[in-house]
């Protein structure tokens, strides 16, 4: 067996680290790519928005499955949150945080939506059955930002766990309103450019690499022996 001379283990280890380098620029290189197009996608006012989907139940109110920002949703990758609401009847939205909405709707007849797809559109409601009368949504004191009527609510996003709570005005039975859900992220282009840029120097080093390991291989391979 030939022995493995120096060459040939720089060699392979020029292959083996370019080929690396390669994924990981390509990688960095389709993020980026990714990102400088959905800002093609935003609409007049900066948001990439939902179409509007119906949400309804005969309960006093429906309530979203809890949203965490700062984990699972880092404040600085989604800066704004905008509800555009419309219903037959007068509708209230509102935002507050989780434990909150859970303590307000404790002993009240409400729906909570999880498992929400858009696209297709699909929810899937739990419901969590009450008898107390919540009274008017909008007196409540601890919403973090709030909507009454057909209208627009606007919120800046805050660590936290959240939930949104769709009801009528009045606090009554059969919630029907219809929500497009929007969400601005101020420094996605940037960040997407530098995505890019980076994955572009990665890819740049490979093909460095791989030019390295080519002189190496073609000295190795056309190097003559040394007579004894």
């Amino acid at each position: 067996m030939a022995p493995v001379t120096p060459q040939k283990k720089k060699s392979t280890g020029l292959l083996v680290a370019g080929s690396i380098v390669a994924l990981l620029g390509g990688i960095f290189v389709a993020l980026g790519a990714t990102g400088i197009w959905a800002e093609t996608q935003r609409d007049s006012n900066g948001y990439f928005a939902t179409h509007s989907h119906v949400y309804k139940s005969k309960t006093a109110a429906i309530e979203s499955d809890g949203i965490r920002v700062g984990s699972a949703v880092p404040t600085w990758f989604a800066g704004n949150v905008r509800l555009d609401v419309s219903g037959d009847k007068g509708v209230f939205v509102g935002i507050a945080r989780k434990a909150t909405v859970d303590t307000y709707l404790a002993r009240v007849a409400h729906a909570e939506a999880t498992d929400l797809d858009f696209d297709p559109f699909n929810v899937t409601y739990v419901t969590h059955a009450g008898s107390a009368d919540p009274g008017r949504p909008g007196d409540q004191p601890f919403w973090e930002a709030a909507s009454t009527g057909t209208g627009t609510l606007d919120w800046k996003l805050r660590p936290g766990k959240w939930s949104v709570v769709v009801m009528n005005t009045d606090g009554s039975s059969n919630v029907s309103a219809a929500v497009a859900v929007g969400v601005k992220v101020p420094g996605l282009l940037w960040a997407s450019i530098g995505f890019a840029a980076f994955g572009g120097a990665l890819l740049a080093g490979a093909v460095l690499m791989f030019r390295s390991r080519e002189r190496s291989y073609r000295h190795t391979t056309t190097a003559a022996p040394v007579p004894a």
